[in-house]
């Protein structure tokens, strides 16, 4: 089973590092179709999306749907490569999981 990570290009390179898929959007339109997209994929245990996007009603709503009706994928909101004030950005939490500087 693979995993899928869906954000910005900072977010989708640094998951690249570590191997994993990865489709850029800049819009919740985008981020939409690629989540639909991966959503019909067989092959899929794990879809990480950034919270930029995940927290906008329209894809809040096919992930409580997917959440309440499906075993898997499962989805994993994650901050996104700039991060909110006063959180911890991507790339740090990367940085401080895999002890390497992205």
């Amino acid at each position: 089973m693979l995993g899928l990570v869906i954000g910005d290009n900072d977010m989708v390179n640094g998951f690249r590092l570590v191997g994993v898929e990865g489709t850029e959007a800049t819009s919740v339109d985008e981020t939409q179709a690629a989540l639909e997209r991966a959503l019909t994929r067989n092959d899929l245990a794990i879809i990480i999306i950034s919270e930029e996007f995940s927290s906008q009603p329209p894809l809040q709503k096919i992930i409580d749907k997917v959440r309440k009706e499906r075993i898997s994928p499962l989805i994993v909101e994650v901050p996104g490569s700039r991060g909110k004030p006063g959180e911890m950005r991507l790339s740090d939490l990367i940085s401080k999981t895999l002890g390497v500087r992205v």
